[in-house]
């Protein structure tokens, strides 16, 4: 397979998820229900990865319900000592720096 292809059969399920996502959180607060669950646990890195790499207008900021969703979860204490602390400042570019040469040694050694 191609990395076009998998680059875009990765789009497409990706947007899918969000759609669903979106679609869920205009039922609830959250994944599961009322509660922050494990399946928004799963979820966060998700929306902070697009965030991270400047997606957010594509993927979330188009989806209210995600686009509120993500602005609460950003709030929790647990999201500022955990994801948050790396996605702020000098940190972002480091976490950039370190994902980008993961990519490119995985592409190289052609291990997907």
């Amino acid at each position: 397979m191609k990395e076009a292809d998998v680059l875009r059969r990765s789009k497409d399920h990706l947007v899918r998820l969000l759609d669903e996502v979106e679609r869920q959180l205009s039922e609830t607060p959250h994944l599961a229900g009322q509660e922050f669950t494990m399946a928004d646990v799963m979820l966060v890195p998700v929306l902070a990865r697009l965030e991270l790499l400047d997606l957010e207008n594509e993927y979330i900021i188009g989806r209210p319900n995600i686009a509120e969703y993500w602005i609460l979860v950003q709030q929790r204490l647990s999201y500022k000592k955990v994801i948050g602390k790396y996605f702020n400042g000098w940190r972002k570019h480091r976490t950039l720096l370190k994902a980008w040469f993961l990519v490119r040694i995985r592409s190289l050694l052609k291990r997907y």
